[in-house]
């Protein structure tokens, strides 16, 4: 483990791009949310008949990667101590523009090659506990023998990846260190065709309240469906053409014959984009449905008020007449005059129900 962030680090203000305004370049300022717990980094070397899981407590013994022939996985778990990212970052010749964007939790998704190394930056997207969309920031960054990855928390993404390292299960401890940049953004991906899924059921859900019962608030459900969609829409086509630049690239770094791996993953990206734009299609359909729904169930309430409403201007016709204050009235004084009136007034009812029926209004 190492230490934890001193009391003197960005305050909440620090979650805006704004903490650096004013700042030279190459200023290493974490911009994210606050954190307090300690930042994790994890060493997983790994070849075909070896592997090593050691917790890091001192940074500078991650230089006897650099004179390694075996693959290293880097795993750091926390961003937001930059003291311990700059000297890690440091150890590995990284640009210090390129440290600015690993603290920055705000890049978008891109990929940048250097001599030694590529850098690699987007975002997984997952539900919470609380079952809204959460986006963290993973950089990664790729050398000859070594792989560094940046998560801003401690994420369990990965936990399954490096199990099956550990376990020898799959090809990553056969193959150089490119597969593992493979795995990762396919397991990134894979993340989204699960958020996709869970928006697709949510989506079938809204289709049978807007069939049997809509009500005010499934107008609310289906804006909350589309923003969600767009803020995946809006990270996964980045995604793509970073995983384009890769397939169409000619870094050394990757091997030629693991590009057939990236262009699975791109294609999948693309299936993911398909996916969104469908789904997208499909709820503004529903809107629609839902919106002549509740008009011609508001129809529908108009139209017995109106037929209720016809029906008593007779009656108060009726009861209008018999309420005048002439001291000689028809009927007035007659022992039968109550149930005539009732009797008139049913019959009037009656006959105009009938005659609505007849016309189909109701």
């Amino acid at each position: 483990m190492i230490k934890k962030p001193n009391k003197n680090s960005p305050s909440k203000k620090s979650k805006r791009l704004s903490v650096k305004s004013g700042l030279p370049s190459e200023s290493f300022v974490y911009v994210g949310e606050d954190r307090d717990e300690p930042i994790s980094i994890t060493n997983i070397e790994y070849k075909r008949e070896l592997i090593k899981n050691n917790s890091v407590s001192d940074i500078n013994s991650l230089k006897d990667v650099l004179n390694s022939e075996n693959n290293f996985w880097i795993k750091v778990e926390g961003v937001h101590h930059s003291d311990t990212i700059v000297q890690l970052c440091n150890i590995f010749d990284i640009h210090p523009l390129i440290q600015e964007d690993i603290l920055n939790t705000h890049q978008r998704t891109k990929i940048e090659e250097f001599d030694n190394y590529l850098f690699i930056t987007f975002k997984h997207l997952y539900n919470n506990e609380s079952n809204l969309i959460v986006s963290e920031q993973i950089s990664v960054v790729v050398g000859q023998n070594y792989l560094i990855s940046f998560q801003e928390t401690h994420n369990k993404v990965f936990d399954d990846l490096q199990m099956r390292i550990e376990s020898s299960v799959g090809s990553v401890r056969q193959k150089n260190i490119d597969y593992l940049l493979y795995k990762i953004l396919d397991t990134i991906v894979d993340e989204y065709f699960v958020l996709i899924d869970q928006l697709g059921d949510n989506i079938e859900d809204i289709e049978t309240e807007i069939t049997h019962k809509p009500n005010s608030r499934t107008s609310f459900k289906i804006q909350e469906l589309k923003k969600n969609l767009m803020l995946i829409g809006k990270n996964i086509q980045p995604m793509r053409d970073t995983l384009n630049k890769i397939i169409s690239g000619n870094h050394r770094i990757l091997e030629s014959k693991n590009q057939n791996y990236f262009k699975d993953v791109f294609d999948h990206a693309f299936l993911v984009s398909e996916n969104i734009e469908n789904q997208k299609s499909l709820l503004s359909d529903l809107m629609n449905i839902y919106l002549v729904s509740m008009s011609n169930k508001l129809n529908q309430v108009m139209k017995v008020l109106t037929i209720i409403s016809t029906i008593f201007m007779p009656l108060s016709f009726i009861t209008g007449i018999f309420g005048m204050n002439f001291t000689h009235f028809p009927g007035m004084t007659s022992p039968y005059g109550y149930y005539l009136f009732w009797l008139a007034c049913i019959i009037i009812v009656g006959f105009m129900l009938l005659y609505f029926k007849i016309k189909k209004w109701f």
